[in-house]
């Protein structure tokens, strides 16, 4: 099975751009033998997205961002 490495959504055939996401494909696509099944809700829109996602497939917003800026966040600095 094909997935787009942005969404994760499952990919028919070779695309430039991916119809899910609307990204286009610079990075590989993945071959995956088995779907994610594991989902997280989308930090902006709160739909239902796989984990794996890098962009929300509903409101098309990058959500490794966010998570990479939380982790950095220090706990202290928001007191």
């Amino acid at each position: 099975m094909m997935k787009c490495p942005y969404c994760h959504e499952r990919l028919t055939d070779k695309v430039v751009k991916c119809p899910h996401c609307e990204q286009f494909l610079l990075d590989p696509i993945l071959n995956l033998d088995h779907p994610s099944i594991d989902k997280k809700n989308c930090t902006f829109c709160d739909k239902k997205v796989l984990k794996e996602a890098k962009i929300c497939r509903y409101c098309h917003r990058w959500l490794d961002e966010v998570d990479r800026i939380a982790r950095d966040i220090d706990p202290d600095d928001l007191v």
